[in-house]
């Protein structure tokens, strides 16, 4: 007698996931994650211009919002926008304009407005909040807000580095050169370009997000089977 209840409930799961995976794979998804406009609209954030992008919003008022999910899953819903605060902080909750609350601690990418945020701690509530998206694939770099809360009086951030998508927590140990040179090794001219602190390679923000851009065409020209596999592809990679 429970047979047609166990296949509802199947039935359920597959067309709600079938539902998420369709909308990572409609076309105006895969452009923006092949495209990638993000990449240049996180590097216009800093510590000092961060506020001034809330100014461009109206609070209270619905925008589009993508969550993507640890499993898989993913939802568009209007935000009620109170701040990038309360965005990012992974301690709050998204409200939607019907006022129905969604928890964020198994959220993993939000995109609001163009802009790519990631949740480097999935699943914990306590410590952690988002990172923006610099530059994605065989060496990504995020800028991370660790400061929470976060207020206007209250922000700081850094930059986090992950080569092979595996945290390079020793990376600002040492000399700049020594590290970013090595981190980059397998391509020689690049390398020196570094170590002979050539303009443009330099312990500089912009700097070291063009030295993980050049190292990423160069994977992809030389080992794009390798970039493929480390670039993040969202509608095929949650599932």
């Amino acid at each position: 007698m429970m047979k047609p209840i166990l296949t509802f409930y199947l039935t359920f799961i597959v067309t709600s996931f079938s539902y998420a995976q369709n909308l990572l794979e409609t076309e105006k998804w895969i452009a923006f994650f092949e495209e990638r406009p993000y990449l240049e609209k996180a590097t216009r954030i800093t510590d000092e211009t961060f506020w001034a992008i809330d100014e461009s919003y109206t609070y209270y008022t619905a925008y589009p919002v993508l969550l993507v999910y640890q499993d898989g899953g993913a939802a568009e819903i209007n935000w009620s926008y109170s701040g990038l605060a309360s965005l990012i902080n992974k301690k709050e909750a998204l409200e939607d304009m019907d006022f129905q609350r969604y928890e964020k601690e198994n959220v993993v990418y939000i995109v609001f407005d163009g802009y790519l945020f990631k949740n480097p701690f999935v699943g914990n509530a306590i410590d952690g909040d988002f990172m923006i998206v610099y530059e994605e694939g065989p060496l990504s770099i995020y800028r991370e807000y660790y400061t929470s809360p976060i207020t206007r009086d209250n922000i700081s951030s850094a930059f986090a580095i992950y080569k092979e998508s595996q945290l390079d927590d020793t990376f600002y140990l040492g000399k700049f050169e020594k590290k970013a040179a090595k981190l980059v090794a397998e391509y020689p001219k690049l390398a020196k370009k570094i170590k002979d602190k050539i303009i443009g390679y330099r312990n500089e923000e912009d700097d070291i997000i063009r030295i993980a851009r050049e190292y990423n065409a160069l994977v992809k020209k030389n080992n794009p089977y390798r970039y493929e596999d480390h670039y993040l592809k969202f509608w095929q990679s949650r599932f």
